[in-house]
């Protein structure tokens, strides 16, 4: 099994699990993520979704063994991405807030992951690296577009290009990371802030993170049509009526 999934108390749990190879991303695992994404997407109980890695670390990548094996690097590679980029679509388009638990490393695609992602807990040990160029790669799973609009284009130029480590404080300071907690507490502190958005109105907060996810696709004046049109639909919702009534009661 390379990807766990495990819905409960409104919390959609997936967790890479592949800790022998640190949660490096091969076919079976981006094809099994896909899949656990779909399931995710469409499942009414799961109402956010936490995101993490099995063992030391949350994901070193793409999987360079693989790589090195395929006879036809370049087409294994090129099938690699697409497939994977099939995962980053749905987690990008989900209307569901999307919490990460970071340890260990976040590198290549493992990195992108935490960009498309909404809320970010790291463990204080926590690093954050691109690493393709160090292995004559160039970024993937939509980290040449997400990166510079986090922490800017110089910013981004000098992790792509260097062989530059984040800190989990400096990942917090450069906008990556929400809240930096003590190694042992990481996942816990993510499942509790998966919890409280559950408990909350995460129908409205998963049209949120769309609006704002989406906001850098259109014009400004596009996005205001974009935000009319989703705050009628939000009003229509039982969900908003119950808060409405709740708060106009007090």
């Amino acid at each position: 099994m390379t990807v766990r999934l495990d819905v409960a108390g409104g919390v959609a749990h997936l967790a890479f699990d592949r800790p022998e190879a640190s949660n490096a991303l091969d076919m079976a695992a981006g094809e099994a993520f896909e899949e656990a994404l779909l399931q995710v997407r469409d499942d009414d109980a799961a109402r956010v979704l936490l995101l993490s890695g099995n063992g030391r670390m949350f994901s070193s990548g793409g999987d360079l063994a693989a790589m090195a094996d395929a006879q036809d690097r370049p087409s294994f590679v090129q099938a690699l991405a697409d497939q994977a980029h099939r995962g980053v679509r749905i987690l990008d388009g989900l209307q569901k807030p999307v919490v990460v638990a970071v340890q260990g490393a976040a590198a290549g695609i493992g990195l992108s992951f935490v960009l498309a992602s909404d809320l970010v807990v790291a463990a204080r040990s926590a690093r954050f690296v691109t690493a393709y160029t160090s292995v004559g790669l160039t970024p993937d799973g939509g980290q040449s577009w997400l990166l510079p609009r986090t922490v800017g284009l110089q910013r981004a130029l000098e992790l792509t290009l260097t062989p530059r480590r984040l800190t989990a404080e400096e990942a917090q300071q450069w906008g990556i990371v929400t809240r930096v907690v003590d190694d042992e507490a990481h996942l816990e502190q993510a499942r509790a802030l998966a919890e409280q958005l559950a408990a909350g109105p995460a129908e409205a907060f998963g049209r949120a993170r769309r609006l704002l996810r989406s906001g850098w696709e259109r014009s400004f004046d596009d996005q205001l049509d974009v935000e009319a049109r989703s705050i009628a639909e939000s009003a229509g919702t039982e969900e908003s009526r119950a808060l409405i009534e709740g708060f106009l009661s007090r």
